[in-house]
């Protein structure tokens, strides 16, 4: 019986054959793209998570007031972390000051290498999990050894044994590979980690000494600290307990809290408002889940509409059938059959579709998903209960109408009557679909061009200085020969100006607060962005200077000269800053009297959706980044051979490093242009999967009339009438289906927006050319079932009536 089941269907699907394939190819894309959607929030819903240990792994985070809100930062005083080993040994295992990972020169006999490396005390080898491939992990308690990955050993050794081996970190700290671990997964923080060295390592460069003089200091809070809490204690007991550890020992009272953040945690809810972890990368994942619903229903009311309306054709097929001894269950069984078979094969190409497409989803998402494993088999088990489960329940709801609303006629009942019995709760139905699909479809389609909106928004956002022919290179403090290679470059006829800078253009890396100034609130608890620059920094980066002057060698008093940005000034009050006194005490370093010399437009140096920071720009000679600025007459590979060549010469144990201004401003619209493209294919796809079924019911509809056709055209009907006629009813639910996304895309539109401080508006024509978008690819789409239909031949037609 079962294999009659299986012959009669394959019978029905090649007498079919287009039906066939446009449920196989409207379910398989559908699938397909539901699946790559899964594998991607799987990946990003384990991130971070690969280590045994991750549940009792956190990152101490610091929660201050500043002027009314409470700012969040991993940035905690060196002590706390001696306080958590000494007071709270029953709750932490392990307890590590850490370093952010930074780029570092390895140098190994007559090469080098650009690392990332980060420096931690001695139990950060036990919180990050190291995987040792070779050596041992506690060989990071002597401050001579380091551990590095697999694939930075294989880059930097070739085929000899590391271990043992000796490299110079910087061009100043030598050290020995004691140990090779195995490189992080993709999907973790430290998945560019190369190698881990010891925290006493850190302090040993000359550059980093002042590490040391912040033994006890509670108010200096610049270092990471990572911990890993005991097997009875879980991360949020330990939270609670060390809320109040910096009120005893800082300055700023009841007014600081600390908390332990997860390590499962710190990818997905890494955004912090007021105090309060209010998410952050789970929006996208919630976002892209979503859409993957919509896209499989979309698949899926295709499947149900063409099922539907195909089962008035096969009721004279149950009437027959029936008369001869076949009973319901039967055929029941049969049309279940016909569902799970498509189904099925439409799983297969989804599986094939998927293979195939992986390695540009993997370029657009920057991933390293793997549907198979090395032996070509699926290996994840929730992905294969997913796609069972989804097959199981697709196939009872497609083949659930035809099987029991049809099977429970009377034979003599259908026997009588005429073929088409398509009902009108049935018609409803499909129609109800059809609008639903364009509903999705077009809200997804205004989705799109709001994402790319927003980009454009950011893109055309003032920057507030020139990023054009604008490199920097990072180069080891400390650099005996920097004056002679500035000098070089000035006369190498390539280069219009040189600077100095603490850091990047693109980016602030340090704060700090004890500023007072005339007028100051009591209670303001301030904080600025500050970065030291040399005199030419305001004309190498081209900011420009909207009150009073840039920094001069022309007046000796500089040394004592800040410039501040726009929003500094008015983040001080200060109608008129030039000429006022600053006084920065921090109660450490620095207890200085500084004048505003000018007022410079605010440059954006973080993202270009959200207020720019107030920032103070010193006057001092930092030699973490040297910026160029390119003459733009000379050809660009020729000018980077020269400023390499001399970089060469005068540094001679860095790699050079050359960092494009405009790429790494660009590289902030990172995210957004990631989202937008997926965005972009994903409402390409839903248009194309609803643009299948709308063609598969047009066929049907044009099949159904055939005779209506043929007896109009007989009495002179024209072409135009006949598209008319068929093409109306897809127009009107288009245009109910635009209606009703207008709202529906317009509060998922704003809600996403809200997301951005600064943000692009919603005009009007996005719905309207969405809307019209939809409704041209509708008309063309049918129109060429209509058309068909119009130019066909009433005789054959009518022939039979």
């Amino acid at each position: 019986m079962i294999q009659n089941y299986f012959k009669i269907a394959f019978r029905g699907f090649y007498k079919n054959k287009g039906y066939t394939l446009i449920n196989i190819s409207g379910l398989a894309l559908g699938m397909a793209m539901a699946m790559l959607i899964f594998l991607w929030v799987w990946d990003e819903w384990n991130f971070n998570k690969n280590a045994g240990n991750y549940e009792r792994v956190g990152r101490v985070m610091h929660h201050a007031a500043q002027n009314g809100n409470t700012v969040s930062s991993p940035n905690m005083p060196f002590p706390l972390a001696t306080a958590l080993r000494e007071n709270y040994k029953a709750d932490f295992e392990q307890v590590a000051v850490s370093w952010d990972t930074e780029d570092y020169t390895l140098a190994w006999a007559a090469h080098k290498f650009k690392k990332k490396g980060r420096f931690i005390e001695p139990g950060g080898a036990k919180i990050l999990a190291l995987k040792m491939v070779g050596g041992d992990a506690a060989a990071l308690e002597d401050p001579s050894n380091i551990l590095i990955a697999e694939s930075a050993a294989i880059s930097i050794f070739g085929k000899t044994n590391p271990v043992g081996q000796l490299v110079k970190i910087d061009n100043e700290l030598e050290a020995m590979v004691a140990g090779v671990y195995h490189d992080f997964p993709q999907n973790s923080d430290y998945y560019n980690l190369s190698f881990v060295a010891p925290w006493k390592l850190f302090t040993a460069f000359k550059r980093r000494q002042w590490v040391n003089e912040l033994a006890d200091n509670w108010e200096i809070k610049t270092f990471e600290i990572l911990v890993q809490t005991t097997k009875s204690t879980s991360i949020e007991a330990a939270s609670v307990k060390i809320r109040n550890e910096l009120n005893k020992h800082s300055k700023e009272g009841k007014k600081a809290a600390v908390s332990i953040h997860p390590m499962g945690k710190w990818h997905l809810y890494s955004s912090w408002e007021n105090g309060i972890n209010t998410g952050g990368q789970i929006y996208y994942l919630k976002l892209f889940s979503g859409i993957a619903v919509f896209i499989l229903l979309l698949a899926c009311i295709n499947f149900m509409n063409l099922s539907t309306a195909r089962s008035g054709q096969r009721a004279r097929e149950v009437g027959v059938r029936k008369a001869v001894g076949s009973g319901r269950t039967q055929l029941i069984f049969q049309f279940i059959t016909e569902s799970f078979l498509i189904v099925a094969f439409s799983f297969l190409a989804a599986l094939l579709i998927v293979q195939l497409a992986l390695p540009q989803f993997n370029a657009i998402t920057e991933k390293q998903i793997e549907l198979l494993d090395p032996n070509g088999i699926v290996s994840n088990p929730y992905f294969l209960l997913t796609c069972a489960g989804f097959c199981v329940l697709v196939s009872f709801l497609a083949g659930a109408y035809p099987a029991f609303y049809l099977s429970s006629f009377k034979p003599i009942s259908v026997l009588k009557a005429s073929l088409n019995h398509s009902s009108v709760h049935s018609l409803t139905a499909r129609r109800v679909l059809v609008v639903l699909q364009f509903t999705i479809s077009i809200s997804l389609i205004v989705g799109t061009v709001g994402v790319f909106r927003q980009i454009q928004f950011g893109l055309n956002r003032n920057i507030g200085y020139d990023k054009s022919n604008l490199i920097n290179v990072k180069i080891p403090p400390g650099s005996a020969r920097l004056d002679a290679l500035k000098n070089d470059l000035l006369q190498s006829g390539v280069v219009t100006s040189v600077a100095q800078s603490s850091g990047p253009v693109t980016d602030i890396l340090s704060n700090a607060r004890g500023f007072e100034w005339a007028g100051k609130a009591a209670d303001n608890q301030d904080e600025f962005a500050v970065i030291a620059a040399s005199h030419s920094y305001g004309k190498t980066v081209g900011w420009r200077v909207v009150a009073g002057r840039d920094f001069s060698e022309a007046f000796l008093a500089d040394s004592s000269a800040i410039i501040v940005n726009q929003s500094a000034a008015r983040y001080m009050g200060l109608a008129n800053p030039v000429g006022k006194k600053v006084r920065w005490k921090d109660g450490t370093f620095n207890d200085t009297e500084y004048h505003i010399v000018g007022v410079v437009q605010d440059m954006i140096m973080q993202s270009p959706y959200e207020p720019v920071k107030q920032t103070i720009y010193f006057m001092t000679y930092a030699p973490n980044y040297l910026y160029i600025k390119l003459d733009p007459k000379t050809q660009l590979g020729n000018a980077l051979a020269k400023v390499r060549t001399l970089f060469d010469e005068r540094v001679p144990g860095a790699v050079l490093d050359i960092q494009f201004a405009e790429e790494q401003y660009g590289s902030k619209f990172h995210a957004e242009n990631r989202i937008g493209k997926l965005t972009f294919l994903f409402a390409a796809i839903a248009i194309f999967i609803s643009c299948l079924g709308v063609f598969g019911l047009a066929a049907f509809t044009a099949e159904q009339r055939r005779s209506e056709i043929g007896i109009r055209k007989v009495l002179g009907a024209s072409v135009a009438s006949v598209w008319k006629l068929i093409t109306k009813e897809f127009v009107y639910l288009t245009v109910i289906a635009i209606f009703i996304a207008i709202p529906i895309s317009y509060y998922f539109l704003t809600e996403m927006l809200a997301r951005y401080q600064y943000r692009s508006t919603i005009p009007w024509w996005i719905f309207a050319a969405s809307g019209l978008a939809a409704l041209g690819v509708t008309i063309l789409t049918v129109s060429y079932q209509a058309i068909r239909a119009a130019l066909s031949d009433p005789v054959k037609a009518l022939r039979s009536e």
